[in-house]
């Protein structure tokens, strides 16, 4: 009698099971066709150097872009403050609060 929970991993293994045949399956194509071998390889080298050009443009320009989009202090949109003065008028205020305007 086997154990109830073997059955649990009879679907995980049929799939590496499936995983590991498609890579025999690369592995033979690949080294059928050289073309496509050298395609393949290529967009794999600019996919690379791009990823570590946007990785250095990040590191060089990152603060200014992190400075532009960012505005400080506390509160509203992405830590910034809204611009501009308030949309409640007077009367939505508590009595406790003195009326300030967006010169103040």
């Amino acid at each position: 009698m086997a154990a109830p929970w073997l059955g649990c991993w009879e679907a995980p293994a049929r799939a590496l099971r499936g995983l590991a045949g498609l890579g025999r399956d690369f592995a033979a194509e690949w080294e059928a066709q050289d073309l496509r071998a050298a395609l393949f390889q290529l967009l794999l080298l600019w996919l690379g150097l791009s990823l570590v050009a946007i990785q250095l443009a990040w590191r060089v320009y990152g603060g200014a872009v992190t400075a532009l989009c960012c505005r400080p202090g506390m509160g509203g949109q992405n830590g910034g403050t809204p611009d501009g003065s308030s949309h409640f008028s007077s009367w939505e205020s508590s009595s406790t609060e003195s009326v300030k305007t967006h010169r103040e």
